[in-house]
């Protein structure tokens, strides 16, 4: 049965008096995709976590008892403080809570909530505090996350560039955006190597430029941590996204940025203070703005290039910003100190994957860090695999005991046997 459908059945347009248990999944099958359309870990982890919240507000009642017109903040709060109680890690509250908060937002865009609950600070308060300090607690984007990020990017890509004859700046805006977003999940450089810092003018730290980029040698130069001008991998699965952004803008010279701020005030200012220092007048400076106004503001990025001005970079303030658009637009919801997929969240989740598949060496290398670093980062998947190794060396010790017992009974000539 359809939202839709529940709604006109219960008379209710609001959807209060739906039964959380009914539309469960329905929530599951727009959020747990997996890999080819398979459910994955996360459809598990949420179907848990929301039946959880259901046991819980239902207690003796029948779970179609529990409705959203019956879900108030003090539930929140209250479901908070239990999972508190209940003697596990901070990190593993933090994340049963992230996933009913990601329910309560998919709910609220249903129309069953008037909004996210969850997500007031009344209801969050009993949960223990970010403290960003230890290993795995800070934010890696998953496995979900990223799929769920380029997905979305893809598909606004993919439109803006069916529809750019009308409206070229659309495609320009999607098409950076996307490949913002590829070269943050795949090559684990710092938002400072890529974006530019409004307090360093170095050059390096005025954004990436399109000389500093080989797509046929997979790879970037970026002014690195030390100071030093590196060679940076660039795997292939972002390559396609910085060869369209390329064709859509088509830099007039290899010194154009790959990011390119789109704030219509900044590339008129931009424009203006190169024009005067050029030698024009400001009435004539004017006039042309003026055209410019005419033609819409998709005009100004374009005009830039027609007269070969170098646009600004987009600053890491910047991209914190787009992150934080897509991240609502995609739909992820987040239940971290930040809210949404941060820069450094991108290079951690690549460490993430690195460590796991190649070990700390390996992905130090990458990450252009020092081993000893990535060993305190990422610690937490060591002692994790530790710890799955102990415990399957206690199964075999605790085995054999009785292997060896067995074994002597079975030889024992004084054994009465069966």
């Amino acid at each position: 049965m359809s939202s839709d459908e529940r709604h006109r059945q219960t008379g209710d347009r609001d959807g209060a008096a739906v039964a959380i248990v009914d539309v469960l999944e329905d929530y599951l099958t727009d959020k747990g995709k997996g890999r080819n359309g398979k459910s994955g870990q996360y459809r598990r982890h949420a179907e848990r976590e929301v039946n959880r919240l259901i046991e819980f507000l239902a207690g003796d009642r029948p779970a179609s008892s529990v409705t959203f017109g019956g879900l108030s903040v003090g539930d929140l709060r209250e479901y908070a403080r239990h999972l508190s109680r209940q003697g596990w890690t901070e990190g593993t509250i933090r994340n049963y809570y992230a996933h009913v908060s990601g329910f309560c937002g998919w709910a609220a865009r249903e129309g069953y909530l008037s909004g996210n609950i969850a997500q007031r600070r009344r209801a969050k308060e009993p949960l223990p505090e970010e403290t960003g300090r230890k290993s795995g607690e800070q934010q890696a984007w998953s496995a979900e996350q990223r799929a769920e990020l380029l997905e979305y990017v893809n598909e606004q890509a993919h439109e803006a560039i069916d529809a750019i004859a009308s409206d070229r700046q659309a495609a320009i805006k999607a098409c950076r955006d996307r490949a913002l977003v590829y070269v943050l999940c795949f090559t684990g450089v710092r938002g400072a190597e890529t974006l530019a810092d409004g307090n360093d003018d170095r050059r390096g730290r005025d954004g990436l430029r399109w000389a500093d980029v080989s797509l046929k040698d997979n790879n970037i130069q970026v002014l690195g941590k030390t100071g030093r001008w590196d060679d940076r991998p660039l795997p292939d699965p972002a390559i396609p996204s910085l060869q369209r952004l390329k064709s859509v803008i088509d830099p007039p010279s290899d010194e154009w940025p790959v990011f390119p701020t789109l704030d219509y005030p900044t590339l008129v200012k931009t424009f203006a203070q190169e024009m005067k220092a050029r030698g024009y007048e400001p009435s004539e400076v004017e006039a042309i703005r003026r055209e410019m106004v005419n033609d819409g503001e998709g005009a100004a990025i374009e005009l830039l290039a027609d007269y070969g001005i170098d646009p600004p970079a987009l600053t890491t303030h910047g991209a914190r910003e787009v992150l934080k658009r897509l991240t609502e637009e995609a739909s992820i919801d987040l239940d971290d100190k930040h809210g949404y997929l941060a820069p450094h969240g991108a290079r951690r989740g690549v460490g993430e994957v690195l460590v796991r598949a190649y070990g700390h060496a390996e992905a130090a290398r990458y990450l252009d860090n020092s081993e000893e670093i990535v060993r305190e980062h990422y610690s937490h998947i060591e002692a994790g695999e530790l710890a799955e190794r102990a415990e399957a060396a206690f199964a075999e010790h605790d085995q054999e005991p009785h292997a060896r017992h067995d074994a002597g009974a079975d030889s024992d000539p004084d054994s009465d046997g069966e």
